[in-house]
């Protein structure tokens, strides 16, 4: 999926702009001061992306702990 990133202000003098991304499949990222505030996907991104969450979990392919310490191992750049 294509993401684009852009601040509050450019996406309200763009919006059609950024609409006519979205209807291209592009998810977009929403900043505020350098910082994610939210974000903007297609129609049926969310329900696919949800939907492959729930497969994995149903599955059984998901390692709920290996998840969680590689996320902490990412967040506060820790080594093995």
């Amino acid at each position: 999926m294509l993401s684009s990133i852009a601040t509050r202000e450019a996406i309200q003098e763009h919006i059609s702009e950024y609409l006519d991304m979205m209807e291209n499949g592009e998810e977009i990222i929403m900043t505020k001061n350098g910082k994610e505030i939210g974000r903007f996907l297609p129609r049926g991104k969310v329900v696919s992306l949800i939907a492959e969450k729930v497969a994995g979990i149903i599955r059984g392919d998901i390692d709920v702990d290996k998840i969680r310490e590689e996320a902490l191992r990412r967040k506060y750049a820790l080594a093995d």
